[in-house]
Formats: structure tokens, C-alpha cells, sequence
């Protein structure tokens, strides 16, 4: 399961993590907003094969994009996303395919890309359906959705610069 981290928990990771995550990026999965959202709840960080929880109006999901150490994915390239916890990133979803994409990092270019990996429900980059096995390359803020769930892509500065700003608004 996720890490539940307080916002004291998080300001002493932003602080003492400066550069963190380390070329890491992320996928940010926020709620709508609730009418009733009045106090600030504890974030979940969820690191490659762990299963999440659902965001809340006030607390979003974090996934790092990092290859899991699952010995059951046998996806030998690439960063799985899907709601099986044998994914790299488990997305506790029932509009989201039991494999439902894959992301991927070009050796050459550090270019990060998404791959459709034939889901039930489609995904989506920047409001355009991929087909699929389509391969999109991704922009740094880029808006994704597998299924019904929408989240956005972060490369390490812009996700750490979200993290801080998120902080911030909470004080």
C-alpha cells in the first residue's frame, strides 16, 4: 500500500530531498474537488508495485515512474501501468485494463513515451484516443488518461516544483 505522508512528513521530504526525486518523473491522479473540503489530509506516495488507494478532493496520488521490483511482470522494458499489482504502477480503477499501457524512456533522447497496450477503455494524451500499441512521446505537463482516470505527467524538476507548490498552499 501507499505511503501515507503528513504535511510535516512532506515538507521535511521536500526539504531534505532538494533533487528529489532523482530523474524520476511522476504521474500526479487528483480527485475533483469535494464541496465539503475543508482540511488538508495526508498525501500517498506510491512507489513501482505497490497498489494505491483513490485520491481525495484535497490529497492526490503520486506515482513515481519507476520499474518495480515484481518478479510476476515479465515486461522486460518499459514502466507498466495497469490495476493488477504484477504492474509497475497499480491504478486502483475498474475503468483501467489489467495491462493497460506501458511508459518508456528513450536511451538516446530521454525522451518519455506511452504505449496503449490494447485497454479496454482507451487511453488518452492531451485529449487525442491513442490506437492501439500507438506510442505517443510525452511533454512535461502532459494530461493522461487510462480509462476514466485522468493524471498528469511530470518530468523530476516540474513534479518536485508541484510538490513544493502543493506544500506551500496547504500552510
Amino acid at each position: 500500500m501507499p505511503v501515507p505522508l503528513s504535511q510535516l512528513a512532506m515538507k521535511l521530504f521536500v526539504k531534505s530531498h532538494p533533487d528529489a526525486p532523482p530523474g524520476v518523473p511522476g504521474l500526479v491522479w487528483e480527485a475533483p474537488p469535494a464541496a465539503n473540503a475543508t482540511e488538508a489530509t495526508p498525501w500517498d506516495v506510491t512507489s513501482a508495485g505497490q497498489a494505491s488507494s483513490r485520491p481525495t478532493s484535497i490529497d492526490p496520488l503520486i506515482f513515481l515512474v519507476e520499474k518495480g521490483t515484481s518478479t510476476n511482470n515479465p515486461f522486460a522494458m518499459g514502466v507498466t501501468v495497469g490495476r493488477v499489482e504484477s504492474n509497475d504502477l497499480v491504478v486502483d480503477d475498474g475503468s483501467v485494463s489489467r495491462f493497460h499501457a506501458w511508459l518508456q524512456q528513450d536511451d538516446r533522447s530521454g525522451d518519455w513515451s506511452l504505449t496503449d497496450a490494447e485497454s479496454k477503455n482507451g487511453t488518452w494524451v492531451d485529449g487525442a484516443q491513442l490506437s492501439a500499441r500507438q506510442r505517443v512521446v510525452l511533454k512535461d505537463g502532459a494530461t493522461l488518461k487510462f480509462g476514466d482516470v485522468v493524471m498528469r505527467f511530470f518530468l523530476p524538476e516540474a513534479l518536485k516544483t508541484f510538490v513544493g507548490d502543493r506544500y506551500k498552499s496547504k500552510r
